[in-house]
């Protein structure tokens, strides 16, 4: 009861700081679940404290209900920090699969009523949230140095540890809930009541002490995205394409191929059909781009109407494959308009061992541009260089 009634009082101090102090600040997706768990968190813990075997018809469901959501907010808040947007109706099976079953056994049962699928599902939120957080923390250590070394990242892997000790907890505890049963002396001291209010206030306190460095690595993600990306196209825009092309290409020792591709005949289509069709071809292809190359892959838009692509493997065949299968892509995706949208070239450069990302562009660039000469339309392989240091291209 005191334990119950100590995080009820935390929960909604937490809540009060966690409105001024961050939401009302940057009104991030994060925060907002991280508010949705406080709010859901107190109201569950509140109506335990009044559950008796009369009431527990309308006060169980209710209280497991709630519980359940503030784990699926702790889900949602996870995938919020990765970019991800969650849906309410996300959160309804596991709520109502909780109210249902505790509604069914609470004359029978009294307090623990629907334990067990409560149980089970909160489990499984918190485990998709320690998932999540991971997942975000690996993306951060393979982000080439842009965020991995700041404090919002110490305060992810934090953060990632408690819900992974609570994701723990929660097995635990449905694991002995259903072995045991809730009136085992073992089950009641180290995954009862008392148990799991001290593992929820031991998250309520990693999380007050991360939220506000959390949301600050938010803002500056975005402010990264905005600075970083190509905001018609979403590729990359040129400094940040290159920057980590030469990454890639230092680090990778499978080889790797450079590809420039320039729409044809682009200023035609802006004199003629006026810039937003121009705007609507580099979209599409955009477009094309970021759904047709693979993780591995990098792509970027370097100048107007000029891409560079850079795939991570040395042999040619694949690459021609994988271009093909892109130019098939952007066809069918300007189909509606093709009177007017433009076909592609595109230079291909396989890179050598050792060779500076602009050598290997330079020559993909000429290969583009016999590619224009001899018709548009078309992909054009550059030799590999010679051993005196000269170069040429064939088709």
């Amino acid at each position: 009861m005191t334990l119950n009634v100590a995080l009820t009082l935390v929960s909604l101090t937490v809540l009060v700081l966690s409105i001024f102090a961050v939401y009302l600040r940057d009104r991030s997706r994060y925060a907002a679940w991280w508010i949705g768990l406080l709010i859901s968190a107190a109201l569950s813990n509140a109506m335990s404290l009044v559950i008796t075997d009369q009431n527990a018809l309308i006060t169980v469901p209710p209280a497991n209900a709630a519980g359940v959501y503030s784990a699926a907010c702790a889900w949602a808040a996870s995938r919020a920090l990765r970019g991800a947007r969650t849906g309410w109706r996300l959160t309804l099976p596991g709520v109502a699969a909780a109210s249902v079953a505790s509604a069914i056994e609470a004359h029978e049962l009294g307090y623990w009523a629907g334990s067990t699928v409560t149980l089970l599902c909160m489990t499984v939120y918190f485990v998709l949230s320690a998932r999540d957080l991971w997942m975000l923390r690996d993306s951060h250590a393979r982000a080439e140095g842009d965020v991995s070394a700041s404090a919002g990242t110490m305060a992810i892997t934090g953060l990632a540890v408690g819900a992974s000790a609570l994701a723990t907890f929660y097995v635990w505890r449905t694991v002995l809930f259903v072995a045991l049963g809730p009136e085992d002396p073992f089950f009641a001291a180290y995954a009862g009541v008392s148990a799991n209010a001290l593992a929820v206030l031991f998250l309520l306190i990693i999380i007050t002490f991360t939220l506000s460095e959390l949301s600050q690595v938010e803002r500056v993600v975005d402010l990264q995205m905005r600075a970083t990306l190509d905001t018609l196209t979403g590729l990359w825009n040129r400094d940040e394409f290159t920057r980590r092309a030469a990454v890639r290409l230092r680090g990778h020792a499978g080889g790797a191929t450079v590809v420039v591709a320039d729409v044809d005949r682009f200023k035609q289509l802006n004199d003629t059909c006026g810039h937003a069709a121009g705007d609507r071809a580099l979209a599409a292809f955009g477009a094309t781009l970021r759904d047709g190359i693979g993780a591995r892959d990098l792509a970027g838009r370097i100048g107007g109407e000029e891409f560079g692509i850079v795939f991570a493997t040395g042999d040619t065949q694949s690459v021609l494959t994988h271009l093909s299968e892109i130019r098939g892509a952007y066809a069918r995706a300007t189909a509606a308009d093709v009177e007017t949208m433009p076909t592609v070239s595109y230079g291909v450069a396989v890179v050598e061992p050792g060779e500076r990302l602009d050598s290997a562009i330079h020559r993909a660039d000429a290969a583009m541009y016999r590619a224009k000469r001899e018709g548009r339309d078309r992909i054009v392989v550059a030799e590999r260089p010679r051993t005196d240091g000269a170069s040429s291209q064939a088709a």
